[in-house]
């Protein structure tokens, strides 16, 4: 049966999108014009969906995703939020949007939104403030590259909670310039962790990916990194805030993922660029992806750890591709472009070094490393900063992998 949808707030054309195969076969028909945005995190355009179950072994049911959304109860989380003084960094980003628009509407004390990117700050300043216009809001124009900038905005701000969202999230980008990556990726959060801290933030957050386990790219490698030195941060400074990361797939209609590319080399006249056949994603709707975030923040948990969301079946690429040209009606070709730098066929979101644990949160689930050492200390940043300002990009790369592969006990290069 098609999935359908009311969406007065999106005229146009309509465009239906269709997965099909031994475990799925969907349909949904929507706006051409919001095509790239499945899952707006607010407003009509994702209300009116109705599904019904196909066929298939997979509990595959017609939604966009593949799968059932996942409904994280965000009204529970009033509460928890509503006294508090929040900051984002990366707030104007996709997720550090979406962070800060649910926030205003959840209510909270103070909302300062940070970003280097001064266009985009404007913007998502303004959003929140034609939405929420008595909360209290801060822009703050900083580098997470930058610790004493940093470190004045904490002191200023107070914040009780922050979301470590700032990052270089392209995987061929990082490939080309492993420096910035691990200047941003890896010190930034550094930087980030140790102002809140100081400031005496109850929460941090760090927005982390699923290319974090088993890392074969060099973002995924520096967001592992990441992850680990929260633990180590934590022992190093006893420190009582409580440290968290969580590990998204793609988020449909985020900046530079998948579906905007698709739908806009679509609309070009093609051809729609496939970098392999047997390439598979996870994928998360926005409102997936915020509500994770304030619901894991919001546990009752101790110890640095590593959270994900079970996103069912990983969905092929080429059959995205390949439904979104059959339901535009247009002639276009695909063209299988190789596999970039860094990039897997697969994704997957816990490894072999990982033990993985249920939480009081359905479908999400906590990963902590299994080897004792496996954490990053402040020496390690500090090291790994050293060598990216003064070594080239090939010998950056191979040190990056070389601590990862130490911390985590692996035998076997993950570069090969």
């Amino acid at each position: 049966m098609p999935l359908t949808r009311s969406c007065s707030p999106c005229p146009g054309r309509t465009f239906e999108l269709a997965v099909e195969g031994d475990l799925r076969a969907s349909t949904a028909t929507i706006p051409i014009e919001q095509a790239a945005y499945l899952a707006p995190i607010h407003g009509a355009c994702y209300e009116g969906w109705s599904s019904k179950k196909r066929r298939g072994n997979s509990g595959m049911t017609g939604h966009p995703l593949g799968r059932s959304e996942i409904d994280f109860d965000l009204g529970a989380l009033r509460a928890f939020y509503a006294n508090k003084r929040i900051l984002i960094t990366g707030a104007a980003g996709s997720i550090g949007a979406d962070l800060a628009l649910e926030l205003a509407r959840l209510g909270c004390a103070h909302l300062a939104m940070l970003d280097q990117f001064d266009h985009g700050l404007i913007d998502i300043v303004e959003r929140v403030q034609r939405i929420a216009p008595r909360l209290p809001v801060t822009e703050a124009l900083c580098d997470v590259r930058d610790a004493d900038r940093l470190q004045s905005w904490m002191r200023k701000i107070e914040p009780d909670v922050v979301f470590h969202s700032a990052a270089l999230k392209h995987v061929h980008l990082g490939e080309r310039h492993p420096v910035e990556c691990i200047l941003t990726n890896l010190v930034g959060t550094h930087n980030t962790l140790a102002a809140a801290v100081n400031a005496g933030a109850s929460h941090f957050m760090l927005i982390s990916s699923d290319k974090a386990a088993a890392p074969s790219c060099v973002m995924g490698a520096t967001k592992r990194l990441a992850e680990l030195h929260l633990a180590g941060f934590q022992r190093e400074h006893a420190a009582k805030t409580r440290l968290r990361s969580v590990r998204f797939g793609n988020v449909i209609g985020s900046q530079g993922s998948v579906l905007p590319r698709f739908t806009g080399q679509i609309e070009s006249g093609g051809p729609l660029e496939v970098t392999h056949p047997d390439m598979e994603r996870f994928f998360m709707s926005p409102r997936e992806a915020v509500g994770l975030i304030l619901s894991v923040a919001a546990l009752d948990e101790q110890g640095a750890g590593a959270y994900f969301m079970e996103m069912g079946d990983a969905v092929s690429i080429m059959d995205l591709g390949r439904a979104l040209i059959r339901q535009s009606g247009k002639p276009i070709n695909i063209e299988i472009t190789g596999l970039r730098p860094g990039e897997k066929f697969k994704e997957q979101l816990a490894d072999e070094y990982e033990a993985i644990a249920p939480t009081a949160l359905a479908n999400v689930f906590r990963v902590t490393p299994v080897a004792k050492d496996a954490y990053v200390t402040s020496a390690d940043v500090a090291h790994l900063e050293a060598v990216a300002r003064t070594m080239d990009n090939a010998i950056v790369r191979q040190r990056v992998f070389a601590h990862l592969d130490e911390r985590l006990g692996r035998r076997q290069p993950a570069t090969g």
